[in-house]
């Protein structure tokens, strides 16, 4: 590979005339003078890959060489012309620079080929329409793959069109098409291809690429997954002696020492409560379970593994901290699953027999190397990986070591034929042997490699300054937490658990073409990843709901003031792209739970009623329940299903409200299954209201038929009645319970009047007695939920009606 030979549009000067430009043709016409209205010559708008514009210049006398060569949105090789500064009295320039070529006589103009692509359509085109400028335009957007890699395509306006017409024609699939002449961009990381005024396309070509391709798919030899590539690094192996010894040069290393685990420290708790937004240890407070830095408080807080070991080789002892997400993988138990088991912990107070297991065993352990290790001398290291125990030959202790003796011994071989006496095959005067006698043993079977020539073996431990281990470094390959990712760079490696799926959906009912995925990693640690419309097909061919994946390579984005009902306390999203890639992970090689949950108190969510950020998560029993009934929405004009259900968590009486098919779903499974009473229920991601009363006052005008309806008399029957008084019978109407139907008027929206007019009431509330006092209620949102910013089908205000 070598440089770019090409010039930039940005490097011309008037120093040589040598330049090498290749640059596409965007605009040509004729240049004609005002007085005389003769012919001078070709105007030319140039631009080169950088997007750098220059006007050139062709005079008439040389015109005639140009002439049917020179095509707008054709690409050219020049070289060899002159650079002109303009002198300041030239108007009307049609690019904003202060130079511009001149064609000369030496002047080499030659066409140059555009990229032609070719490959597999994925998914389905989708025309999209917005304004710009005030203008109408669209653009069709879809995926090419050519069974290695995936290529966006944006067609524009018109050119859009026409894909879309041909592509209703019944073609054979899977489709395969050419571009001709494609605008090559780079977006978010991503290549993507557009179309130019030369841009061509071919669909299901007779083109023998097109055959090769249709050929390779139907022998299965098209198709190539990139698996992801294993960290090949060998991890340097250390003493304890030697970690005691670490110079600066490890700070953020990780090393690896084979130990025996002596002990764990039981005086500490084995289990720690801790906040899984800020990864700290929470504490009991007023009995009650708050982090001191979000000041969030948790009924029930998160818990987790906290395990010291003391850990020997025959150089020294070291304390080691086991993470929850090792001791997890290890025992295959969780903290709540050990807390669960009497047998474990008895009153609460016993060390759990699992982890004693852990004891008197031989381990490979992967440690990492912190400031704290280095430069203040800290003796506690962390373990980010313990190897399955290895089988002991030796308890390794450093204060039980013994000198033993070893003998030199004589080693014959013993074969099984027999060899003539060496006396019998020389005259010379030789030395008499000594057969000697053979000890009969058992040796243990080994499989022999072929070990080249012999050498000494040096069996005198070395120090750490004798011979120096280079040490791992920690690269963008090591995988990540959830809470570590961060804008700026895209070659993230995670593992998590797909917890949910869901899209989002519009005011009027229609579902967005993208879909959001609940990610989960072993540090409880949840973020939501959205998938754009045109990688859809893909990623739903690529994860399942409920697996454990390794993904590779996404973006990552603020969210924005404009990112409403996040069901997720996280000020990140991940974005899926092009370039992501992922494999499964089986259940036997990591551990991440299936769940989790960021339950609040029901008495806290009066406050979080007041915004619009984020949803709930919600547990408590179900003390009424009502069956799903229709319920008119005036709005909309329609009637919605619904199901309400009261809940409480001991404290707090709270409304529950499904809608829709959420709300027919909930009906159907409750209708399937036996569940046992008094049903406890989790919520996850429910949205916050709070239905009011007796918070104001309203103005209302009764009409003629209210009035009748509560009193069976009409006006005349009232004028006649008191004679042109006031009716004093309107008085009983006063410090009444009624249920008023409203008409809002455009007066009240767009004036904001006060002033409502009335339809009907009765007397009464129809809602059981629901809402008489101020309630907090959760709602499902199946359908209010999140798009990335900036996503082309983000809509900020969403709800459930």
């Amino acid at each position: 590979m070598s440089f770019n030979k090409y010039d930039t549009v940005e490097d011309l000067n008037d120093s040589k005339h040598d330049w090498l430009l290749r640059v596409r043709a965007q605009a040509i016409w004729k240049g004609i003078t005002k007085e005389t209205k003769e012919f001078c010559g070709y105007n030319v708008i140039f631009v080169d890959d950088c997007n750098g514009r220059i006007h050139g210049f062709i005079a008439a006398a040389l015109c005639v060489k140009y002439e049917g060569y020179l095509i707008e949105g054709q690409i050219y090789k020049l070289n060899d012309f002159s650079v002109k500064y303009y002198n300041g009295d030239e108007t009307s320039r049609s690019v904003r620079t202060d130079k511009h070529i001149y064609f000369t006589n030496e002047t080499k103009f030659m066409k140059d080929e555009e990229d032609d692509v070719v490959g597999v359509l994925d998914g389905t085109p989708t025309k999209i329409a917005y304004k710009k400028d005030g203008v109408e335009k669209s653009n069709v957007k879809f995926m090419l793959h050519d069974g290695r890699s995936y290529a966006n395509v944006t067609f524009f306006n018109e050119f859009g069109d026409s894909f879309l017409k041909a592509m209703k024609e019944d073609v054979e699939h899977p489709v395969i098409i050419i571009i001709a002449s494609a605008k090559i961009n780079e977006w978010n990381d991503e290549v993507s291809l557009t179309n130019y005024p030369a841009t061509r396309f071919y669909i299901n070509s007779s083109h023998h690429s097109v055959k090769e391709i249709r050929s390779r798919i139907a022998d299965n030899s098209f198709y190539v997954t990139k698996l992801e590539d294993q960290d090949d690094k060998e991890i340097p192996a250390f003493t304890v002696k030697d970690l005691f010894n670490l110079t600066e040069d490890y700070i953020e290393k990780i090393l690896q020492c084979k130990v025996i685990v002596k002990k764990f420290d039981k005086k500490v708790k084995w289990y720690t409560n801790f906040c899984a937004k800020c990864d700290i240890d929470i504490e009991l407070i007023d009995k009650k379970y708050q982090c001191r830095e979000c000041r969030k408080i948790y009924p029930y807080p998160d818990k987790r593994y906290q395990l010291t070991s003391l850990c020997s080789d025959n150089t020294g002892t070291v304390p080691i901290i086991w993470t929850d997400e090792e001791v997890i993988r290890l025992c295959g138990k969780t903290v709540y699953d050990i807390i669960a088991d009497d047998e474990e912990v008895e009153d609460g107070d016993k060390f759990p027999t699992t982890l004693q297991e852990f004891e008197k065993k031989e381990y490979n352990i992967t440690l990492i190397v912190t400031k704290e290790n280095v430069k203040e001398g800290s003796k506690v290291y962390t373990a980010t990986k313990i190897a399955a125990p290895n089988e002991m030959s030796g308890n390794h202790s450093p204060t039980q070591k013994k000198n033993t003796e070893v003998k030199a011994t004589e080693i014959s071989n013993v074969f099984d034929h027999e060899q003539p006496p060496t006396g019998n095959s020389t005259t010379e005067k030789v030395r008499v042997r000594k057969r000697p006698d053979v000890i009969q043993c058992t040796l243990q079977e080994t499989t022999v490699t072929n070990v080249g020539k012999f050498k000494c073996l040096k069996t005198e431990s070395q120090s750490i300054h004798e011979k120096k281990k280079k040490p791992v470094v920690m690269s963008s390959n090591s995988y990540v937490h959830l809470r570590n990712v961060e804008t700026g760079r895209t070659d993230w490696k995670i593992k998590i658990r797909i917890i949910r799926e869901w899209r989002g959906v519009s005011l009027t009912g229609e579902r967005f073409k993208g879909y959001n995925l609940l990610l989960l990693d072993a540090k409880n640690v949840r973020m939501v990843a959205y998938v754009p419309e045109w990688l859809t097909e893909k990623m739903q061919k690529l994860f399942t709901v409920g697996n454990m994946y390794t993904v590779t390579n996404f973006q990552v984005k603020q969210y924005t003031a404009n990112d409403k009902w996040r069901c997720v306390n996280n000020d990140r999203q991940i974005l899926f792209t092009n370039n992501t890639t992922a494999k499964q992970i089986h259940e036997s090689e990591y551990f991440i739970p299936n769940n989790h949950f960021d339950f609040f108190e029901m008495e806290e969510l009066s406050n979080l009623a007041k915004q619009n950020v984020y949803l709930a998560d919600v547990v408590g029993v179900v003390i009424k329940r009502d069956n799903l009934r229709p319920v008119r929405n005036t709005k909309l004009g329609t009637d919605q299903m619904q199901v309400r259900m009261k809940m409480t968590d001991g404290k707090k009486k709270i409304n529950v409200i499904f809608w829709d098919k959420f709300a027919e779903d909930f009906q159907q499974d409750i209708d399937s299954n036996q569940y046992e009473e008094p049903l406890i229920l989790i919520i996850a991601s429910g949205k916050v209201g709070v239905w009011k009363d007796k918070t104001g006052d309203i103005e209302i005008i009764l009409m003629d038929r209210p009035v009748r309806y509560a009193f069976g008399k009409n006006v005349f029957d009232v004028l006649q009645q008191y004679k042109g008084k006031f009716p004093t019978m309107l008085k009983t109407l006063e410090n009444q319970d009624y249920t008023i139907k409203l008409q809002i008027l455009e007066v009240n929206i767009q004036k904001q009047s006060e002033m409502y007019l009335a339809t009907d009431m009765f007397k009464g509330f129809s809602f059981d007695g629901n809402c008489l006092n101020e309630e907090t209620n959760v709602k499902a949102t199946e359908i209010s939920a999140g798009e990335p910013s900036g996503s082309s089908y983000h809509l900020d205000n969403m709800s459930e009606t």
